[in-house]
């Protein structure tokens, strides 16, 4: 599917603005920030994923809007923008003073906005793309939100959502449980995926404790630090700060700095999800009471992040 902005309409509406998404969504939740920090208003169409309930991006009426089944879509006056680093891109570059940045500080920008992002599939480029390490890391978060998904639900996503690989991924993790990180693959798979992120943090953590700069890449809060305060809020809920954060002063203060931004209490806390509230307070216990999952994160924790 062509990116960008398209030149026909996939709903009739009056609203400059239409955003379809989804509160646990990483890609949704640059978006959402992207559009409060600009300050564009818009109108909300929440979509569920089978992780917060169920497959609604798959069905009839949502892949009228996006036929790849995935969130978020924009759209600009019922025309739609398909790709969250596309659209990001095309709010900012509607805000005047975003095109004031000198050509320096809009090339640190695309870096450390780039090298946050997700392309393609999520278990390859890990090395070039810190984004692209999150869906797996983000396994066991999954596992403990499915828990309140039936299975009849996921099942169904057999039928209806075009990409059926990532169904089969659900469907593994909604049968096994904890039991699937069992597999070496999977293990290998894990331990890749924080080896990369956390090559990617340590370069983070370089850039912010030398820089002069108020933010990232500009004195001005940009596209790349909203890509990675959704990288690192990730972190957090999926139980994996302590094993990557801990010992990286600056991406912490930097962090904190964030969530206290406008932008993110109401692009990120404030669409807080009820399967992800109880997800995160499952995994946090089972990280302490599962014996799997706790033997595998002391033997991530040795491994010296």
């Amino acid at each position: 599917m062509q990116v960008g902005l398209q030149d026909y309409e996939v709903e009739q509406t009056t609203a400059e603005w239409t955003l379809y998404h989804n509160d646990f969504s990483l890609c949704s939740r640059k978006v959402r920030i992207c559009l409060h920090e600009v300050g564009f208003d818009y109108e909300s169409k929440h979509i569920d994923l089978i992780e917060t309930g169920k497959y609604e991006v798959a069905s009839k009426s949502f892949l009228k809007i996006n036929p790849g089944a995935t969130v978020p879509v924009l759209l600009n006056k019922g025309r739609p923008i398909y790709e969250s680093h596309e659209q990001i891109k095309f709010l900012f570059n509607k805000r005047d003073n975003f095109k004031t940045h000198k050509e320096y500080v809009s090339k640190s920008i695309d870096y450390w906005t780039n090298k946050a992002s997700m392309v393609g599939n999520p278990v390859k480029g890990h090395e070039k793309y810190a984004g692209n390490t999150i869906g797996p890391l983000t396994f066991p978060l999954f596992v403990t939100m499915l828990n309140y998904v039936s299975i009849i639900e996921v099942l169904k996503g057999l039928i209806s959502h075009p990409v059926k690989q990532r169904v089969l991924i659900f469907l593994l993790l909604k049968i096994f449980g904890f039991t699937f990180f069992k597999l070496p693959q999977i293990q290998s798979l894990i331990k890749s995926s924080l080896e990369e992120l956390n090559n990617h943090l340590c370069k983070l953590e370089t850039e912010l404790s030398s820089s002069k700069n108020k933010w990232l890449a500009s004195d001005d809060f940009s596209l790349a630090d909203i890509s990675w305060s959704v990288i690192i809020h990730r972190i957090d809920e999926c139980g994996w700060g302590s094993l990557l954060l801990e010992k990286k002063p600056f991406v912490n203060a930097y962090y904190e700095k964030i969530k206290q931004r406008d932008s993110f209490i109401k692009g990120i806390v404030d669409q807080n999800n009820p399967n992800l509230r109880r997800g995160i307070k499952d995994l946090k216990l089972a990280i302490q009471s599962n014996s799997f999952l706790k033997s595998f994160h002391m033997e991530l924790s040795k491994l010296n992040y």
